[in-house]
């Protein structure tokens, strides 16, 4: 360690000074999208929930049908990792369900998320 105090640093000399623009090739979205592609996501439709007691959990069996405050009409969440990344319908694809995507989150949304 040094026996100097510390020194004050004028920074009004660095005000004026801006930052260098960066060039479009400098930040190729390819690239930078490239590097994520193999990255796995969770990706969750969200048909509905409700509320239920523990006492009524507890009862459920094969067969029991749980009603959720969804209606048939609404779009379902479409989540990656947890997040709103899109709104879908519910469909039938031979003997499974899927998700017929309707819309998608802005990324001014998400980022104010």
């Amino acid at each position: 360690m040094s026996d100097k105090e510390p020194q004050n640093l004028d920074l009004s000399k660095f005000e004026n000074v801006e930052r260098p623009k960066e060039k479009e090739e400098d930040v190729s979205t390819s690239s930078t999208l490239g590097l994520l592609m193999d990255v796995e996501l969770e990706l969750s439709a969200i048909l509905g929930s409700c509320d239920m007691s523990l006492k009524k959990i507890l009862e459920l069996t094969k067969g029991s049908i749980i009603e959720l405050e969804n209606k048939t009409a609404e779009p379902i969440d479409l989540l990656a990792n947890g997040k709103l990344i899109g709104k879908g319908e519910v469909v039938i694809i031979e003997d499974n369900f899927g998700l017929r995507i309707t819309d998608t989150i802005s990324e001014g949304a998400k980022i104010n998320e």
